[in-house]
């Protein structure tokens, strides 16, 4: 979150990000006063140079980011794409028509134990192999994989690896893991009986001293607003820390630990980490707050991380990132979890009257890195960070990205006015349609307005029938709003299609949205967000009376 927005919250933050502006000048790698002499950011992640003939981008991917010992089977997640700019030679093609099509003998073995044996087509992702669990022995440490591929048609051989965690059985707390397919959370406690059961975290960063620890109370309102998930803003440092966590705990608020004060000191996350693993409503770590735009040391993610995961396997990790482009594959390097906080409601994108300074890609603070001031910022940035995930290639192409939308009410230094109800909604579901994976807004208490606007959207995205899809299935997207058109995605599920439709511009008199031939529907079944009227006409479907701007829908066809 932007530093100066941290009304209400302990001073020892304020103070912390105070002192990170005035220490450094520097945000996002850019001078931002008027008198700071211009300095090129650098850290720029730049796409990898194309290689002139194909290659094999063989993979292969846990399915779940981690396995406990009551958990007999698992499956592991192979990908065979034919790739330009990742991968090994590809030399299996051939234009003999006596051929059959080329298929990858495929092997998956820890040491010399096969787990399991099959074939993949070359050009196909996601392919799944179930694999017996009961064979290994939990333990903390990985078990080192190895998957070897031998093409039909020329013998050519890859090999490739990965890491699976089988853990010891957990007793006490949550347990919650990352479905690598999918990129949603599988979560265990007490209220879930001993099955792990998909959630989509949607809530917000909550203010701590000056709201969430006054009572009870206003937790118990926050969760009866539909609201399944907080980030709250305070560390355990504090001793009624302990109290609002145990208020969590009855509720089943799934919380994020945050260490953003902390993660830097070492010796504070080893006392910290063992007071909170073992509560039930725990969900996620959170440790470095903008790291990139305060300019922390690369590393810093890198080591907090690498210490949680020694103290606790049991949870992910997360973090945010609030430039557009400045030391991705660094900083990213120190989470499970991605996040972005495009804010771009308000803002003046290209001047900065706080600092009375032009904004652009190399100089310059508007509130918002390198934004057009718009609803589709939030599309943008989730797309970058997926872009990037996918030119550093190897596992990190399936970390999940969270949106962290503008939800805060008071106008701020870059920030004229408070989002509409309307363009919260448009950030919330552009996050969607791009594949946000959560949603966790800063900050509540937010205006009543907002409040009761982001509750209604809350109670259908965190329950069936839209969570299945949202949890259970990768969104395609259909069209792209940044052609200033409608955004358009869909989902398929359980035998069903739920397609989700903003409109980020104007108005649109009339909608008919093309759906693919391989989606096969024979009727509307339910509009369960937008109010919108919606009509299948052959594998058309049909807005009644038109989309306004700044439209929300979903839509779930038969």
């Amino acid at each position: 979150m932007r530093g100066t927005m941290v009304r209400g919250l302990a001073s020892a933050i304020v103070a912390l990000f105070v002192s990170g502006v005035a220490a450094q000048d520097r945000w996002c790698g850019k001078s931002y006063q008027a008198n700071s002499p211009l300095v090129m950011p650098g850290g720029r992640l730049e796409p990898p140079t194309r290689s002139s003939t194909p290659l094999l981008d063989l993979k292969i991917t846990p399915r779940h980011s981690i396995y406990v010992a009551s958990e007999e089977g698992g499956e592991f997640i192979v990908d065979a794409a034919i790739s330009y700019i990742h991968g090994s030679p590809w030399s299996a093609s051939t234009n003999d028509t006596t051929k059959q099509p080329d298929r990858l003998k495929v092997t998956i073995a820890w040491q010399n134990q096969t787990l399991a044996m099959g074939t993949v087509v070359p050009g196909t992702t996601d392919n799944l192999f179930p694999v017996d669990l009961k064979t290994m022995e939990p333990r903390m440490e990985g078990y080192p994989i190895t998957l070897t591929a031998t093409s039909r048609n020329s013998d050519s051989k890859y090999s490739v690896t990965t890491e699976l965690f089988l853990l010891p059985e957990k007793s006490t707390g949550s347990v919650v893991k990352i479905d690598n397919l999918y990129g949603s959370l599988l979560y265990r406690n007490p209220t879930t009986n001993g099955v792990f059961l998909p959630a989509f975290p949607y809530g917000f960063y909550g203010d701590y001293s000056g709201y969430l620890n006054k009572s009870a109370s206003n937790i118990e309102k926050y969760v009866s607003l539909g609201f399944n998930a907080v980030n709250v803003v305070n560390s355990f440092a504090d001793a009624d820390m302990a109290a609002t966590i145990r208020t969590m705990d009855r509720l089943n608020l799934l919380f994020q630990y945050d260490m953003r004060g902390s993660y830097k000191n070492l010796s504070s996350i080893a006392w910290q980490v063992p007071l909170v693993k073992d509560h039930p409503s725990l969900l996620t770590w959170y440790t470095a707050d903008e790291p990139d735009g305060w300019q922390d040391p690369l590393d810093a993610p890198k080591q907090a991380y690498d210490l949680i995961a020694s103290l606790d396997r049991y949870h992910p990790t997360a973090l945010v990132l609030n430039c557009q482009n400045y030391h991705f594959e660094e900083y990213s390097a120190g989470a499970d979890i991605i996040m972005e906080d495009a804010y771009p409601i308000g803002i003046n994108a290209t001047y900065s009257e706080k600092w009375k300074t032009a904004c652009n890609e190399t100089f310059g603070d508007c509130g918002c890195d390198n934004c057009e001031g718009s609803v589709l910022d939030v599309a943008s940035r989730i797309d970058d960070f997926h872009d990037y995930q996918a030119w550093l290639g190897g596992t990190a192409t399936r970390k999940p990205v969270w949106a962290v939308p503008q939800s805060f009410s008071i106008p701020e230094d870059y920030w004229s006015r408070d989002p509409t109800s309307e363009e919260a909604w448009a950030m919330d579901v552009l996050a969607l349609n791009h594949g946000a994976k959560a949603r966790l807004a800063w900050i509540y208490p937010t205006s009543d307005a907002l409040g009761s606007a982001l509750s209604r959207i809350a109670k259908v995205v965190t329950a069936s029938p839209v969570m299945d899809f949202l949890t259970g299935a990768n969104p395609a997207l259909l069209q792209d709003g940044k052609d200033r058109g409608l955004d358009v995605a869909y989902w398929k599920y359980g035998g069903q299609v739920l397609v989700s439709v903003v409109a980020p511009g104007d108005s649109v008199a009339n909608v008919g949205i093309a759906l693919p031939a391989d989606v096969e529907v024979t009727r509307v079944v339910s509009s369960p967000w937008g109010g919108i009227g919606w009509t299948l006409d052959g594998n058309t479907l049909r807005a009644k009376g038109g989309l306004p701007s700044m439209a929300t829908s979903f839509v779930i066809l038969q």
